[in-house]
Order: structure tokens, then sequence, then C-alpha cells
């Protein structure tokens, strides 16, 4: 769990006319001498320094070693000594904020202070956000940190990683003590979540050292012996008797802890699966919408907003059903297109080995491309990778992790394996685009690399809707690009936008109109060609993350709202380039201020 700062999905309103001028005058203005300014921009690195020092994960995020031994604090302490720091920090920001500012100064002020005032507003449903869900957690997302991110270039690296395990029985006993607070609060996960709960967390505690007969390491054991290869032969006996001793001692009783509360949790949680049933559900997911969506939409209104598109997009599919020559329904061709063996690699190390390599193959054709639609282009380099085996089942189907700024560690796209039988070719160049180029990488890696932008927007997480907007508008603009020469990959590219419609309903479905699970997957299964397995990790995720999936489909349609706008007010003067650019040239910002960027650039 990361300082809630940087975790922040927040919406907001930005106050009207305050936006960045044209990227010409803006580049003139980054050395300004302004002393309001300076003292402005102090402030924020001053501020997100701190919150740097605070949190050593987040630091190792971004490919430092500032507290390389340590562990985050993460209980109710850190919660609420985080709150009471939003509320100081809101107070020097009124102090700083002049009218000596210059424009751009003041439009990052009032970026940071909608940040703090989500942030303090969150902390109000502090509970309601479950700390533990089928498809992360710190059960989870601590081991993975530890594996991807914790560099071992010497021993006293390598003894850092040792400290940092020791420190396990801390860190879940805060972590335990955060859901304690929920539960009291009548706040827990559903019931149907906490035997995969329990046995993600026994999956850690599985394999040697913890069992010395077994006949496979456990996932950080597994990382400890690997890391060791880099250090003299000398050094690895000791190194792996302390970090086995680690292990055994700290990590392993850490996890049956957490195990213990977990099964004493399971028989009070509730059946129901969504939060209308929790205290003060309904104000709960308003707010959970408007953090995610940062526009002020009703549940009511995304839900048939997602009906409208799911139409719209069942017209298109049976466009393509004419173009291959399809004799039969739509359903009929959800059936042929999800069980055809024509549309799937096999499930071995050759087939997965192939599907990897057909993702780089669209990546390094899509980049050759980029110089007719993109000025800002990142330096970051980006991998494709299997997610790794241990955590397969908790990882979504393909997710994206930043680089470094350093450069140590490049962009990565990670596609999940585990079953190749729900990974249609099809499907595959949509996926390399989203997560990818010009997706994600190219949004976050940009972002971490703009010059003259404080670090806590550079860096700062939030507004989903701007980036998993982005990422799906993407998706449309692969096509415009070249991309989805073949019919069935553009079949699977309007598949993955109906997936995202599909959502808008399901979501608001399950949490304001008291659809159960079932109900919900038999939506999915009914109006796209996800099989009913599918379908249920699908709507696991929604439950346990409220309005998030919202935010791709509503983000798409904005930036495509947008920027149609701009190209209706331009004219012949409309330049993808530039929209592009004024898009991407902030980092992430709430929908309604990006409308006020790309409005300001138009008129420019």
């Amino acid at each position: 769990m990361l300082h809630r700062r940087f975790l922040l999905q927040a919406g907001g309103v930005l106050a009207a006319g305050v936006c960045l001028p044209p990227l010409a005058a803006w580049a003139q203005t980054q050395d300004s001498a302004n002393p309001a300014d300076k003292a402005l921009y102090d402030f924020f690195q001053a501020m997100f320094e701190r919150d740097l020092a605070q949190s050593p994960l987040r630091a190792m995020q971004l490919g430092r070693k500032t507290g390389y031994d340590q562990l985050d604090e993460v209980g109710p302490a850190r919660a609420a000594a985080d709150h009471a720091q939003d509320g100081a920090d809101l107070a020097e920001l009124a102090r700083l904020t002049s009218p000596d500012l210059s424009e751009r100064a003041r439009f990052y002020a009032k970026l940071l202070k909608l940040r703090l005032e989500q942030s303090r507003e969150q902390y109000r449903w502090r509970h309601h956000d479950y700390a533990m869900t089928l498809v992360g957690g710190p059960h989870t997302s601590l081991p993975v940190q530890l594996i991807n991110q914790h560099k071992v270039a010497d021993r006293a690296d390598y003894l850092a990683y040792i400290s940092r395990l020791n420190q396990f029985p801390r860190y879940f006993g805060q972590t335990e003590e955060t859901l304690k607070e929920a539960d009291a609060a009548g706040i827990l996960p559903p019931r149907y979540f906490f035997p995969d709960l329990i046995q993600a967390c026994r999956n850690q505690i599985s394999g040697r050292p913890f069992q010395a007969s077994a006949g496979s390491d456990a996932p950080l054991y597994a990382d400890l012996k690997a890391k060791l290869e880099k250090l003299p032969e000398g050094e690895r006996a000791d190194l792996l008797a302390q970090a086995e001793q680690a292990l055994t001692s700290a990590v392993q009783p850490a996890y049956l802890s957490l195990i213990a509360w977990l099964q004493g949790a399971a028989p009070r949680a509730n059946p129901d699966h969504g939060v209308w049933r929790l205290p003060n559900g309904g104000a709960f997911y308003a707010a959970c919408l408007k953090r995610w969506t940062s526009l002020p939409l009703t549940a009511g209104a995304v839900h048939q907003i997602g009906l409208s598109e799911v139409a719209r997009i069942h017209g298109d599919i049976r466009a393509i059903m004419k173009k291959v020559d399809f004799k039969g329904d739509l359903a009929a061709f959800f059936d042929y297109t999800r069980d055809d063996d024509r549309f799937y690699f096999p499930d071995t190390p050759e087939g997965k080995a192939a599907y990897l390599q057909k993702a780089r193959d669209y990546t390094d054709v899509i980049r050759t491309r980029l110089d007719a639609y993109f000025g800002l282009q990142p330096k970051a380099p980006m991998e494709v990778r299997a997610v790794e085996p241990f955590r397969e089942k908790s990882a979504p189907s393909a997710f994206y992790n930043s680089p470094s700024p350093d450069g140590s560690r490049p962009g990565i796209f990670y596609a999940n394996l585990s079953n190749m039988r729900a990974r249609p070719i099809y499907g595959l160049e949509t996926l390399t685009y989203h997560e990818g180029i010009p997706g994600h990488h190219m949004q976050i890696a940009i972002a971490q690399e703009l010059e003259g932008v404080p670090d806590f927007q550079k860096f700062g997480g939030g507004y989903s809707a701007f980036a998993e907007g982005w990422a799906l508008y993407t998706e449309n603009l692969a096509k415009e690009m070249g991309g989805f020469q073949d019919p069935y990959s553009d079949y699977g590219r309007l598949v993955a936008e109906l997936w995202r419609a599909v959502r808008l309903v399901v979501d608001t479905g399950i949490h304001a109109k008291k659809w159960d699970r079932e109900k919900a997957i038999t939506y999915f299964t009914t109006n796209t060609p996800m099989d009913v397995d599918g379908a249920a990790r699908e709507i696991d995720r929604y439950i346990g993350w409220p309005a998030q999936a919202t935010s791709y489909k509503i983000g798409m349609l904005k930036i495509m709202e947008l920027r149609a706008a701009a190209e209706k007010r331009m004219g012949s003067r409309f330049n993808i380039k530039g929209f592009h650019d004024t898009v991407l040239r902030n980092g992430r910002i709430p929908l309604d201020v990006l409308a006020e960027e790309v409005e300001a650039w138009s008129k420019a």
C-alpha cells in the first residue's frame, strides 16, 4: 500500500478559464524567475520529496533507493496522519497562491488543490474501499513489488531486501488493523471473496523454504535465489541463509496471521455483492463514480450510456460479419470466434512465445507511424512480458507497469498467459496498442519525461478516466494509423470496445441496481463473446473495485467528443499532432480540465 496521495484516483472541477497557454507560449515560460512562482514550485518539490520519504515502496517504484531497507507504514495511524497532512498542505498552498503567480503556476496550484481536496474527501470512505480484493491487495502487491522493483547490485541491496522481509509482520499487522476497523464499521468484502483471498496468501508461503520437501520454490525465495547470482560466490551461502531465516521467521508468520483473521471474519461477511448493501452505500457509489470518471455523472446516466453503446457496437460487429461472409446471427458469431481453434495459439511454451512475439511485432510496426500523429514521444523503452506464474490467478488479462524515471527499468506490457483459450489472437492487436504504444506507455512515459511540470503532477496517480480513456481512445486511433487490416483483428477492436461498454451496464447494475453476480455474468456472456469463466473474473473485479471499470469508456467518449469539437471549430487548421500533444502535455488531469485545455488550444 502506497502513500494515499500517490494513489489518489480523483475527479474534480478546475475553475473556469484557468488553463495553460498554447505549447509555444508554455515553453517560453519554463525558466520564469517570478519569485511567487519559485516559492510555489519549491513547495511543490518539498511536498513531493517529503511524501517519497514516507513511502519507500513508492521511491523504489521511481527507481530511488530512499529507505531501501524499509517498508511503508500502512495502518490507520498512517491514514490519519496523511489526512492531517493534506489539511496542512492545503493551508500552505492557499498562503502561496497569490495574484502574482504566472498563469502556468496558477494552473498547477489548482491541480494540487484538487488532488488534496479529493484526498481529504476520500478519507471519509477509507473503510468502504476494500483493502483486499480478488484482483489485488497488499498480500499480493508487496511480493510483486519486491520481485519486480527491488534491484540487487551489491551485498547492501540484498541485505536491504532481507530487512524488508523482516518487516512483513509489522506491515501485515497494520493491514489487519485496517481490516479490523472496517469490520467494526460493518464493512467487509462479499463472503465469496474469502476462500480465494486465503488461497492467495497461502500461495505466497507454499514451496521451499516453507516446506523443505516441496518440489518448487516459493515466489519470494525464487527471486532471492535469482538475485544472488549477481553477487560474489563467496557471499551467497551466508546471504541465502539469512534470507531463508527471514522468510520462515517473519514472512510466513505474517501470512499465517492474516489467513487466521480472514478465516475468522468470513462468517460475518455479507453474501450480497454490490456496495449498495454497505452503510451509506448509495452515497459511496456516487462518490466512486465521481472519483473514477472525474465527471458529475449519475449511476442511471452511466447505465444508459452503456446500453446505447452496446447496441451501437453490436451493429458494427454485424458489419464485420458481412465482410467475412459469416452465415448466422450475432450469438452464433460470438460462439464461432470464441470456440474455433483458428483463433488461438496452443497452450504450450511455444504458443505462449508466439503470442508474445506477435505483440512485439505489432509494437514495432505502430512505432514507425508515430511521427505523423505525435510531437511528444517517450524516450523510455517498452518491453512485452508474460505475467509471472505465481500471480497469474489474481492478475488481470493484461496491464502496464511504468518505467523508472532513471531509465533502469523499462515500461512493461504484461500479458497473462495462464489460459491461452482466454487470449484470442484477434484481440491481441487491440491489447498491444492499449497497454503499450500508442496507449498507456505513450501517456505514462511522456508524463514522467515532461519538463517544467511539477513532480507531483508528473508522477501522481489518479484521474483514471484520463489514463484509461486515453488508452481506449488509442485503440480507435491505431485504426486510423493503419492498424487492424485483418477484419478479425478489427472485430477484436470492436469486442474490446464492447467489453468496456458492457462494464458501464454491469458495474452500475451491481452497485446501484442491486444486480447479483449471476445476473451480471449472464449479461456479459449474452452480449459479448466472453465465456463464463472470463466474465466471472471480470465481474469479481468490478465487485471489489466499484466504478473503476466505468472510467475506460467514459474517458474515451469524452476525448473523442473533444477531438470532434476541435475539428469542427478549427476546420482546415486542425492538426492531429497538436491535439494529441495538448492532451498529453500535462500528465493526468480531470476530464473537465482537459476540455478547457483543448478548447483553449483550438481557439489559439
